[in-house]
């Protein structure tokens, strides 16, 4: 490998123009190579740079790389894993490479190639937290809650202030219905920083869960003091509210929620239950609609639009809305 890079090299010194960067080939190499570039830009500099590369492999490596991150920043991730398999084939052992390959498996939710692609790293790096929390991700994505519990359990070892081992760890128990094996790793966040916004925010959540809505509505009171903008925790306490009667308290909290977070579908829905349940139908029309629009294929928010239709007169959209409904989720509805 070296004896090819010194070829490379005395190569290149023979004729600069085949390998080596000119001045104005060099600045596309600098933000190909920069990452503080936006995804886009990005791309076009790394494009420029893979093409005048010369086919080095100390620079089209990680220019292949770098934009192959930005594809996945981008959404593109066919992209991205096709430039990632290009910069592993120069260089198989790349960490970087391989977790953003990993990522991009996870975001097809292809969930077998991306822990097997964070095996690799962590088989020549057993401590890499990285590596061990993605693999957990992609665990929990799987289904695979148990799994991942181990992985959360490994990272805490190595670092037992480790904020988002105990937060993920706190979310698969709550899945699983621990609860209050969700509440202790809640706990524990809140004892790491006491101003800890999703330690409250979550024990409030799993206190929800319980249907301890009392003590559900003095977590998120503490959410909401550490970070008054924070829309899920007035979700979650108007929800709770709402539990115990508390009709007007609670549609203020969705009212707020919606303000902090526009585009809150579930806010919307929310908003939208209260005021069917108290027979404004019109208003809980209004709402519903907001939902689907944001989200078009949410198949709870389509059949409540259609129950509030229904309940206006509005049969044959009614009908429309439900059957929609039906199709996404057969088993929604009587």
């Amino acid at each position: 490998m070296r004896t090819s890079l010194h070829n490379t090299y005395a190569e290149a010194v023979a004729q600069p123009n085949a390998t080596t960067m000119t001045p104005a080939q060099e600045k596309p190499q600098a933000v190909c190579l920069g990452r503080t570039a936006s995804a886009e830009a990005s791309i076009a500099a790394c494009n420029t740079t893979i093409q005048a590369s010369g086919r080095r492999s100390d620079v089209l490596a990680p220019a292949l790389g770098r934009r192959a991150e930005a594809h996945r920043e981008q959404g593109d991730v066919d992209a991205a894993i096709a430039d990632f398999d290009r910069a592993l084939k120069i260089d198989p052992k790349k960490t970087e490479n391989l977790i953003g390959r990993g990522l991009a498996y996870l975001q097809k939710r292809d969930t077998d190639r991306a822990i097997r692609d964070f095996n690799q790293v962590i088989g020549a790096h057993p401590h890499h937290a990285a590596a061990i929390l993605n693999r957990a991700q992609a665990y929990r994505a799987a289904g695979n809650l148990k799994r991942a519990i181990v992985d959360y359990d490994l990272l805490i070892r190595l670092n037992p202030r480790d904020m988002q081992a105990y937060h993920h760890r706190g979310l698969a128990w709550r899945e699983l219905q621990e609860f209050n094996r969700a509440l202790d790793d809640f706990n524990r966040m809140i004892q790491i920083d006491g101003d800890n916004v999703l330690g409250y925010y979550n024990r409030g959540l799993v206190l929800y869960d319980m249907r301890q809505y009392d003590r559900a509505i003095r977590e998120l009171d503490h959410a909401i003091n550490a970070k008054p903008n924070y829309a899920p925790a007035f979700n979650v306490r108007g929800l709770a509210y709402a539990a115990i009667g508390e009709t007007r308290r609670s549609i203020q909290d969705f009212d707020q929620a919606i303000q902090l977070d526009g585009g809150f579908a579930k806010a919307f829905v929310n908003r939208g239950n209260i005021f069917q349940s108290t027979l404004r139908y019109d208003r809980a029309l209004a709402d519903y609609s907001a939902a689907v629009q944001l989200n078009p294929k949410d198949a709870y928010s389509l059949y409540s639009r259609g129950l509030a239709m229904r309940a206006l007169g509005k049969e044959e959209e009614a009908k429309v809305d439900i059957a929609r409904a039906k199709e996404i989720e057969p088993g929604i509805g009587p």
